[in-house]
């Protein structure tokens, strides 16, 4: 008793594979633009704390798009397995939880750990800060409501095969 869905599995499959190329290609443009940054730092001559500060600020700025990335692939991965199972079986479970926990994680970095850190790195520990970013916390709810999702299906599944 699996539960259909509207899309063909063949249609589903390339759009898990799209997904995977679109992230690819995303990830070549990140890297691209960062690449740009990396060599506009702003390094001091002799001055190896500042230098280390600006490559680490440099690090932090890329956490969250980096997790999205990651959620981004494991989004491609449930549409993948979606196309070879109907049922909402372990393997998608474990898809929508990554997927789930990698726009969290990329949120809690962009909402808290960048801004934190950048002002750390720049003025020394005055505290935590956070940004008001609509669209971060906007993905870091979906990402708590995904991860929640998967969790409730691991449990329903169990239940259900409990009673078979």
């Amino acid at each position: 008793m699996g539960v259909s869905m509207n899309l063909s599995p063949k249609l589903r499959g390339r759009i898990g594979l799209g997904t995977k190329v679109l992230v690819v290609v995303l990830t070549l443009a990140l890297i691209s633009d960062k690449s740009g940054e990396l060599r506009s730092l702003d390094f001091t001559m002799g001055d190896l704390w500042a230098n280390l500060g600006a490559i680490f600020g440099f690090w932090v700025s890329i956490l969250a798009p980096g997790f999205y990335l990651c959620a981004l692939w494991a989004l491609g991965a449930f549409f993948s397995k979606s196309a070879e199972d109907e049922e909402f079986g372990a393997a998608m479970v474990k898809s929508l939880r990554e997927v789930g926990q990698n726009l969290l994680i990329g949120a809690v970095a962009a909402i808290l750990i960048h801004p934190t850190l950048t002002v750390w790195m720049d003025i020394g520990f005055r505290g935590v800060r956070i940004t008001t970013d609509i669209a971060a916390i906007t993905i870091g709810l979906i990402g708590i409501a995904l991860y929640l999702l998967a969790e409730t299906g691991k449990r329903l599944r169990f239940e259900l095969e409990q009673f078979i």
